[in-house]
């Protein structure tokens, strides 16, 4: 399998889990770990939830549960979309994206989890 099959499979499967999944019928689940041991949210706690309210067009409900979700989604639907473009090219290797759009995407996406990092962690540690 070729790392253009296995992106497509991954970011396809968790796209259509979210599809799948009842949008409302979700909002209690809390699958993280690092809540469960310390009952305090993650940087990333909420995205599940997230996915599935995005995929049914409720971006706010997406915000609310996790402000960086919607970056994270964009990133799946593109590897998705670069993969099966790939794919269809008979090629095995994924290009890369702009370099001035990564970029953007990237700074925006770590300024975001590193926010919620203080938010969600440090703040509650030390202040």
């Amino acid at each position: 399998m070729n790392s253009a099959s296995i992106t497509a499979a991954v970011t396809g499967g968790a796209l259509a889990v979210s599809a799948i999944l009842p949008h409302g019928g979700v909002d209690g689940l809390k699958l993280c770990p690092w809540y469960h041991l310390s009952g305090h949210p993650c940087p990333f706690c909420g995205m599940t939830r997230a996915f599935v309210a995005i995929t049914h067009f409720d971006i706010q409900a997406a915000m609310d549960f996790n402000p960086g979700s919607p970056l994270i989604y964009g990133a799946f639907v593109y590897m998705l979309w670069a993969s099966i473009s790939a794919l269809r090219r008979r090629e095995e290797v994924i290009p890369p994206p702009n370099k001035i759009v990564y970029n953007s995407w990237i700074t925006l996406t770590v300024g975001i989890f590193a926010w919620l990092f203080y938010e969600r962690i440090l703040r509650l540690i030390f202040f």
